[in-house]
């Protein structure tokens, strides 16, 4: 078995673990009551803290995600004064791109806070540890970010439900993680090991899920592959289709269920097009998900998905899974 096969097998059980911590974690966010706020990071990180913001936004609070490293060579400090609270996410805490963007505005500590896997980082000591929300994810071997990534928007959306002041039902996401790891994923690998593209194709909370899905299918089985937003793919994009592309749409219950059935249903005479779903409806080339989560949290499963999908891939073309040939776990170089 595979270093990044371990890992994410791993992922219902550290889930489990971090909703141990859930009121230590919405205690911790009390203290603070922010406006407007920015979430920054880089990869997987970079990726929950979208997934955070979508669900921020969808509830009525001002939240930004970007890139750490195009805020620390392209934003004027100006641009900082408008919120009042960043939340750095670094699974390492390591970051090259995070260590300079405080050594440059060193001033923002005051308002600053960390979601990490390290206690023990040079952010998490800098910052010091009232500013620190750990994601317990455990020790993380490979190089593709699976249970940190899962752990990262469960704190993250632990942290802005008490923000919101609103519930949040994480009951049974372990359960659903399960399941996941024991889908039937077979005809589906086969499809992408001869396809010469794939295209990820969703709405709303699935976007970042998919971003991160593309980068685990590079880092892990070195293929290359694009996502849309179910409406950008509309502006063009489905042209692809008519040179043989397999489309993967995740359809989920929510805001745009109908008009995400609509677009399988007009895509569904290519040959390659497949549907990640918990909805019941006919398909021939579907992936069927556990029903029962909430919108929010609903698209959290899929990325298992994405993860079996890039270790076979790896393990078919010879390249070894979870190891990194020419990039690094914690990445020391801009």
């Amino acid at each position: 078995m595979s270093i990044f096969a371990q890992d994410y097998l791993e992922q219902p059980r550290v889930v489990r673990e971090l909703l141990d911590h859930a009121e230590e974690i919405r205690s911790k966010a009390s203290f603070y009551k922010p406006k407007n706020v920015l979430i920054l990071g880089m990869g997987a990180s970079h990726y929950a803290g979208l997934y955070a913001t979508v669900y921020a936004s969808n509830f009525g609070l001002n939240c930004r995600c970007e890139e750490l490293s195009e805020v620390l060579w392209y934003w004027d400090e100006k641009c900082f004064d408008f919120y009042d609270l960043f939340v750095f996410v670094s699974q390492s805490g390591e970051t090259v791109e995070l260590k300079k963007f405080l050594e440059n505005w060193s001033k923002l500590k005051k308002k600053s806070i960390l979601v990490t896997n390290n206690p023990n980082s040079s952010v998490a000591k800098f910052l010091g540890m009232d500013a620190v929300f750990l994601i317990h994810a455990g020790q993380e071997r490979a190089m593709g970010s699976t249970k940190t990534f899962t752990n990262s928007i469960v704190t993250l959306l632990l942290i802005l439900s008490k923000w919101l002041d609103r519930k949040l039902d994480l009951a049974g996401i372990d359960e659903h993680l399960e399941y996941a790891l024991q889908l039937d994923l077979q005809n589906y690998i086969e499809t992408a090991n001869v396809s010469h593209q794939l295209i990820l194709v969703g709405r709303g909370f699935t976007v970042p899920i998919l971003r991160m899905a593309q980068l685990t299918l590079a880092e892990v089985a070195r293929y290359n592959c694009s996502w849309y937003s179910g409406g950008g793919f509309r502006h063009g994009a489905m042209e692809l289709l008519v040179s043989g592309a397999m489309t993967t749409l995740v359809h989920l219950r929510g805001k745009t269920e109908r008009i995400t059935e609509k677009m399988f249903q007009e895509l569904c005479r290519f040959d390659k097009t497949w549907l990640i779903t918990n909805v019941e409806m006919d398909a021939q080339r579907k992936i069927s998900l556990k029903a029962g989560l909430s919108e929010e949290i609903a698209p959290i499963p899929c990325i298992v998905v994405f993860q079996r999908l890039a270790n076979e891939l790896a393990q078919k073309r010879g390249y070894p899974s979870g190891v990194g040939m020419i990039a690094s776990k914690v990445t020391s170089e801009e």
